[in-house]
């Protein structure tokens, strides 16, 4: 299972790999346009989330002597490492629309190869049991993976700036293809070579077929599925618009907390992040246990009570001389974001399966499982909901008055918006995900789901 792990803490850095290099390197050290780049950086990302229904398509009916998922996974490594070293080499010497063209059309190769991987691997979790529960406890598993990649990847700037490197280009550059390598390559591949499959018969699993259905009806009966549809619904609100609210207390703690100072409030932003990392690795067994013991579905429910209460703690929390109370917003709302990789694609792996079961019973023949275009369309919402956070938070800083040239002279109006938006969008939101569950009521015709998701 360390193999799964480490294929996990590849995939946080698909995520986490070109925002933590790409505007140090590309804005502030070659020059190129914020917005140009903004912009070559959320384009590739959609792209790549687009074709991800498609990539599960195709490994749901991949039908490989080496299995249905491993072929991806292994391909999708190599091509993740090759991609991301070669984000960093742009020539120094072109004019910054030539490197912003080089980096838009390498960004894409990077996210199609993102598709090509985490899409299989997390299709694979999907089937590596045909126990619920023991699905959630896998899950629970490999979130210790991501939570520690929530703890490496702010170092990663700061160890290309090392004196060793000569210059911080030269350090990036190195950096970025030890990334590659090590973490892409060496590690990404891991579950490709040591994880058996589902469908191999002295797997650790459960016994699934290749799916015999064309894209369009795989996509479309998971369209038509109303509890994905809800469950995606959350999902956009908690990585959309939470996430959004959220991003609200970086600049609260430089121009509100700390008085405009940039480099004190930076030093205790990275104190947050870090206890959200710490708090989330210790909510991963509380979660996986509570969920077990009163069901996925009020476990959840549970979770954003708990983020209510801690988006109306943010009015009290970020205020002059905080310091280390900072720390009890981690407490309080790390385990929502903990849920959002464990509980939710729990959930998403038991619809598959109950899918699976139907279409079978229904057509008196096996027509597979559809895992890899389940995972395709929760990873498709989460990306799409984290594009819309960004963009909207920038909107809201524009619309509230913000101006970073103003330094600590920020209106007190657009202080207060910011308190507003990050306490009181947090509570409302978590409202919404809140009353979307109440609605997630089940029908009598899935009994055995609602057993599922509530014993």
């Amino acid at each position: 299972m360390l193999a799964l792990g480490l294929g996990f803490l590849a995939q946080f850095f698909t995520v986490q790999g070109i925002p933590i290099l790409a505007v140090p390197y590309y804005q502030m050290t070659l020059g190129v346009d914020p917005f140009l780049l903004s912009i070559a950086m959320m384009g590739p990302l959609l792209f790549g989330s687009a074709i991800g229904p498609w990539v599960g398509h195709l490994s749901d009916a991949c039908n490989s002597r080496f299995g249905r998922r491993r072929p991806f996974i292994f391909v999708g490594a190599w091509g993740l490492c090759i991609s991301y070293g070669l984000l960093w080499m742009v020539p120094q010497s072109w004019s910054s629309s030539a490197q912003i063209v080089y980096f838009f059309i390498v960004a894409c190769a990077y996210y199609v190869a993102g598709a090509i991987y985490t899409v299989p691997l997390t299709s694979m979790v999907y089937e590596l049991s045909d126990d619920p529960h023991q699905r959630t406890r896998i899950l629970g598993f490999t979130t210790y993976f991501f939570k520690t990649g929530s703890l490496m990847y702010q170092w990663v700037f700061p160890i290309a700036q090392l004196a060793i490197f000569g210059s911080v280009i030269v350090g990036i550059k190195f950096v970025g293809w030890g990334i590659g390598i090590f973490i892409f390559a060496l590690m990404g591949m891991l579950p490709a070579l040591f994880i058996r499959e589902a469908t191999q018969p002295n797997g650790i699993g459960c016994v699934v077929d290749r799916v015999t259905v064309s894209f369009k009806q795989s996509l479309g009966a998971i369209i038509n599925n109303r509890e994905m549809r809800l469950l995606i619904i959350v999902v956009f609100i908690q990585m959309g618009a939470c996430a959004g609210a959220a991003m609200m207390d970086y600049y609260l703690l430089v121009y509100f907390v700390h008085a405009g100072d940039i480099g004190t409030g930076a030093v205790w932003k990275g104190v947050l992040s870090t206890s959200y990392a710490l708090a989330g690795m210790a909510c991963v067994p509380l979660v996986v246990h509570f969920s077990k013991r009163v069901g996925k579905l009020t476990a959840l429910k549970c979770i954003f009570i708990i983020n209510i209460v801690g988006g109306v703690a943010k009015w009290f929390i970020f205020v002059p001389g905080a310091r280390w109370g900072i720390v009890l917003d981690a407490v309080l709302c790390s385990a929502v974001w903990t849920a959002m990789v464990v509980l939710i694609p729990s959930m998403i792996s038991d619809l598959n399966a109950q899918q699976s079961m139907q279409s079978s019973t229904a057509t008196k023949g096996a027509t597979g499982s559809q895992a890899g275009a389940f995972a395709a369309v929760h990873g498709w919402a989460a990306s799409f909901a984290g594009v819309t956070a960004f963009i909207a938070s920038g909107f809201m800083l524009n619309l509230i008055g913000f101006n970073a040239a103003s330094g600590a002279a920020q209106p007190e109006q657009a202080l207060l918006c910011m308190r507003i938006i990050l306490s009181g969008g947090t509570a409302v939101f978590s409202l919404c995900a809140l009353a979307v569950l109440h609605y997630l009521g089940w029908s009598r015709q899935n009994s055995q789901l609602k057993q599922t998701f509530t014993s």
